[in-house]
């Protein structure tokens, strides 16, 4: 069975080579460039697959949000996941890495423990079997007739909004929307609880699969993302809704 493969861009040889040996360690297939020109071209000559992009931000020429945001153009990797590396403290730019598309960050300096950790949530977030969903009471149930005569109840449908797990899709008036790995399970997530409110922490390991080190501020970010796709006005959103004091819920009556 082949590794699965890791992409890593950093221009910084020492921190390349650290994080390529302990990711080999835990039996992961590495590539390494120091550019995203050279991951461009390696891309478009090679039939690669990677299973995870690791982006330093700081890179000559092209920095890693370029990188991203090229990357989330590109229908294979639309949502393959993406974890951003920063020297930046910032929030702002944590923010922006998160708006363009990545899917977790760490800032510089980290923990060898705490990016193998990172790597392995992200893994087992985006590559689950999707089978079948586990519901709740509160959540609509859809069971649709195919062609052979069978029916699919792996559907979650609500007013406008019908997601869709068997082939990782979500629709609005049947049209597809596109979204994020991170955004597609925070919704499913809240589509399958309808009704029960969650604080950000909750949302984090529930969603994220471990502590994010109380950096909350991931949750909002990609719920106004999701507001943005799902809700006719996302100033007023009637499906993702705000519990003050509390955190988000996904709405239980339209």
């Amino acid at each position: 069975m082949a590794k699965p493969k890791i992409i890593i861009v950093e221009d910084d040889a020492v921190i390349a080579e650290l994080i390529q040996y302990n990711l080999q360690t835990e039996n992961y297939d590495t590539l390494v460039f120091d550019s995203g020109q050279e991951l461009f071209l390696a891309l478009e000559g090679r039939n690669l697959e990677p299973l995870l992009f690791i982006l330093d931000i700081m890179l000559p020429g092209m920095d890693g949000f370029a990188i991203c945001t090229r990357l989330r153009n590109i229908p294979a990797f639309a949502e393959t996941p993406i974890l951003m590396l920063t020297a930046r403290s910032a929030e702002q730019d944590k923010v922006k890495g998160l708006d363009l598309g990545a899917d977790d960050y760490l800032t510089k300096p980290f923990g060898i423990r705490e990016l193998l950790s990172r790597v392995k949530a992200l893994l087992r977030r985006s590559y689950i079997p999707r089978t079948e969903l586990a519901v709740t009471e509160d959540t609509t149930e859809v069971a649709i007739p195919t062609s052979d005569g069978k029916t699919r109840t792996n559907l979650i449908a609500f007013d406008k909004i019908l997601l869709d797990d068997a082939r990782h899709q979500v629709y609005k008036d049947g049209a597809p929307i596109t979204m994020t790995n991170r955004e597609y399970e925070l919704l499913k997530f809240l589509m399958q609880n309808r009704g029960i409110a969650y604080s950000r922490d909750d949302l984090l390991n529930h969603v994220w699969g471990y502590d994010f080190a109380g950096e909350t501020r991931t949750v909002d970010v990609h719920i106004r993302q999701l507001r943005r796709k799902i809700e006719d006005d996302s100033a007023n959103p009637v499906y993702i809704e705000t519990v003050r004091g509390r955190g988000y819920r996904f709405a239980d009556d339209k």
